[in-house]
């Protein structure tokens, strides 16, 4: 597919995007203005997403908050970029829309009914080897810069679970690494605990049967 350079000379805003992809049978996001399309999940990213979303659905019975899985866009606010050589009055925002895998909102006022509009309180991803630097890079900085109070990243090829605490909106997050035998908390929703020992995770087989099946799972491309 064309280089997102060759395809879009200027990143693209929220309803650009929309415009182009909105009705297309695949998944996509939309980070800083340039597409990328998403490739479906893996046998391994399903078992710990489902495993996730019980541990988490059980802790919020009751509470306000409400736990969203992929895919479920949420549109992160931007402040408007000039164009080269455009007036200031002509202004764009290029525009992010994300599918995080797992997701908890406090905020109802940010809930519509095509998405979340704003930063959710608590996101995880669930990382392949091809995903892994989106995660840790791209995605990681733009949760940061735009109000996501708290950020696990569960990477099964590294056995560890990345948990990120950002203080303040766009500072350097705290970063502390578990593995998949710890008990990991939370930060933000006080009194979530989740033992990853108890995710039934195979490691061994998955080091020898799955390994190269997941290398090979590409779930971005830019289009």
């Amino acid at each position: 597919m064309n280089s997102p350079i060759e395809q879009n000379l200027i990143p693209l805003t929220v309803e650009e995007f929309f415009a182009i992809y909105g009705e297309e049978n695949e998944r996509y996001e939309l980070i800083d203005g340039i597409p990328y399309m998403m490739a479906a999940p893996g046998t391994v990213h399903q078992e710990l997403s489902m495993f996730l979303s019980i541990e988490i659905s059980a802790y919020l019975k009751g509470k306000k908050c409400k736990l969203f899985v992929a895919p479920y866009d949420v549109f992160l606010k931007e402040s408007p970029t000039e164009e080269r050589g455009k007036p200031k009055k002509n202004k764009r925002v290029k525009g992010t829309v994300v599918q995080p895998d797992l997701m908890v909102i406090c905020d109802k006022e940010k809930i519509k009914h095509n998405g979340c509009h704003g930063a959710p309180d608590f996101i995880i991803e669930i990382a392949s080897l091809s995903t892994r630097e989106m995660d840790k890079g791209y995605k990681m900085r733009k949760y940061a810069s735009t109000g996501v109070k708290e950020y696990w990243l569960v990477d099964p090829a590294e056995e560890k679970i990345s948990v990120y605490k950002f203080k303040q909106k766009g500072k350097k997050a705290e970063v502390t690494d578990f593995t998949f035998k710890d008990k990991v908390k939370s930060h933000v929703l006080e009194g979530l605990e989740i033992d990853f020992s108890q995710a039934g995770f195979d490691f061994d087989e998955f080091h020898e049967f799955g390994i190269e099946a997941y290398k090979n799972k590409r779930r971005y491309k830019k289009l």
